[in-house]
Order: structure tokens, then C-alpha cells, then sequence
């Protein structure tokens, strides 16, 4: 995996490319400021950095703003940074985000139309004796980075909820990330793990996990999820043509489709902090919420 500079770097490299071919924006409040952007590893940092570009070039032609786009190691690091004023807006999980909320009040702009009711896969090989929750008792498991929603946070609360064996989760391992725990399970290095579903999805679609080897066994309810929030301080003009932008892109127009496919979306609509108090209330009860 590459190191967060060589990441960073990267990231950089893409925006110096694609800025001379947008036209941008001449918006007076907006020219020559910088939005710098940060996202949660779903998947391979270097991997979501070297696909960023469309968005990066979307957003600087929409915004008028030159962005900088950086995708650290872990989730938390971008909670940091946001706290810390080192990014204006970045893409959180749910979890991460009433983290941020909470923490250094960071404010919900746009989200997928799908992070309404989003859900997270529970798998295993297709041979396993596994099918249901209560199945998962004396069998290894696995999620994904402590701080994901649909990796840990809301698969360990409806395991609870079903009264699956606590020391199933209590000797849970955390593989980092989606693609990892997929792999831990595909590889059977763990009997069953949880992840989200679009990573699922993509990763059965791209041939890099074989769908005829492996089975869900279970799907969470609909829980709240991703989400792009602002830190609190931010510049509200920024904000407003970041959530205008996203919220205009649109399927039929096939240069907005390559963004909203990138992002794994059909639409965008405005987010509300006040979905999130279900999610609050499962991670206070986890005692991952303090």
C-alpha cells in the first residue's frame, strides 16, 4: 500500500492534469480559493486516488475553486482532520461522521440518495454450514476498520440485537477495510465477515471476488450512512457550491454519469443531521460514542 505522502502526491498530480482542461468558473466569491477534500478508505487509498479524477476536475469546474483531494490510511484520520482545520469537507461514514459531529461539530451537506437506506452484507463460503445470525456461534468472523459504519459499527449492533454469541464479536478480527474482510472470507482465512454492499457489488462485478464461491447469508435492515460534511468554520459560500455541485449531477448527462458512477451513486440529495440520532444511539450503546 502506498504511503499517505506518495497518495497525497498522487491526488496532486491528478488535479495539475485536469485543471487546464476545465473551464472554470469566474465566480468573484469563489476565484482563487482552494476546497480541500478528504475521504474515508473504502477500499485501496492508492487505488481511490488514482480513479479521483473525474470528480476532482467535476468539482473545480462546478465550484470555481481549485481541490485538493487527499485519501489517508484509516477512517479516523480524516475525523482528524477535519478537526484539526486542515480539510474543509470530507466524505465520512455514518459512524465517522456523528464523530465528527460531536467532536468538532462538523456539519452534513450532500449524501447518495442510497446512504438513506444503505445495508451491510454478512458472507460466507458457499459450502459453510453458516446461514443464519445465530449460525456464526463458535465460528471465527471478521469486520472491517473499527471506525466503519457498515463494517463494524451497525453489523456488531444487529448481531447483538440478535443474540448472537458474544464471543464471536469479542474474538472478531478487523481487517482494516470492505475489500480485505471479502478476501479474508473468500480466502477462508475467517468463516464469515460483514461489509457493505456497494463494495460487495463492485467487487463480484469486477471479477475480483467469485459470487459462485461465496453466499450472504444475512442483510442488516436499512441504517443512515455515508455522508459529505463541512468542518464547522468553514467558508458558507464554499459550502453552498460544494452541495449545489453534487446536488446537479445527473445520470442522463454522460459526463456527470462517470462521476456518479466513480462514487457508486444515481443521485444526491441534502443530508440532515437528525437521521443520524439512530446511529448515535447504536454506537453510544456499543460505548464506541463517548
Amino acid at each position: 500500500m502506498r504511503s499517505a505522502v506518495s497518495i497525497i502526491a498522487l491526488v496532486a498530480a491528478f488535479a495539475l492534469t485536469a485543471g487546464p482542461a476545465c473551464s472554470k468558473s469566474s465566480s468573484p466569491d469563489r476565484a482563487g480559493k482552494t476546497l480541500r477534500l478528504s475521504m474515508i478508505p473504502t477500499s485501496d487509498p492508492g487505488k481511490m486516488a488514482r480513479e479521483a479524477e473525474p470528480l476532482t476536475a467535476y468539482l473545480e469546474q462546478a465550484t470555481g475553486a481549485k481541490v485538493e483531494l487527499t485519501i489517508p490510511l484509516n477512517y479516523a484520520a480524516v475525523v482528524e482532520a477535519l478537526g484539526a482545520g486542515k480539510i474543509d469537507i470530507g466524505h465520512f461514514g455514518g459512524f465517522t461522521y456523528v464523530q465528527a459531529a460531536k467532536r468538532f461539530g462538523a456539519q452534513p451537506l450532500v449524501q447518495r440518495e442510497r446512504d438513506l437506506a444503505f445495508h451491510s452484507l454478512f458472507i460466507t463460503q458457499a459450502d459453510s454450514p453458516i446461514g443464519s445470525l445465530l449460525d456464526l456461534a463458535g465460528h471465527s468472523f471478521a469486520f472491517g476498520d473499527v471506525n466503519s459504519t457498515s463494517g463494524h459499527l451497525m453489523p456488531e449492533y444487529f448481531m447483538r440485537e440478535a443474540g448472537v454469541e458474544p464471543n464471536v464479536i469479542a474474538k472478531a478480527i478487523y481487517t482494516g477495510g470492505h475489500d480485505a474482510t471479502a478476501l479474508a472470507v473468500a480466502n477462508k482465512k475467517v468463516d464469515a465477515g460483514a461489509l457493505d454492499e456497494a463494495v460487495y457489488a463492485r467487487l463480484t462485478k469486477e471479477g475480483k471476488l467469485d459470487a459462485a464461491k461465496l453466499k450472504v447469508f444475512y442483510t442488516t435492515p436499512p441504517f443512515l450512512d455515508y455522508v459529505w460534511a463541512a468542518r464547522k468554520d468553514i467558508d458558507p459560500a464554499l459550502a453552498d457550491a460544494f452541495s449545489k455541485a453534487m446536488l446537479a449531477l445527473d445520470a442522463a448527462d454522460p459526463k456527470h454519469k462517470v462521476v456518479l458512477d466513480l462514487l457508486q451513486a444515481t443521485r444526491y440529495v441534502q443530508a440532515n443531521d437528525a437521521s443520524y440520532d439512530r446511529l448515535r444511539q447504536a454506537a453510544t450503546s456499543a460505548g464506541l460514542l463517548k
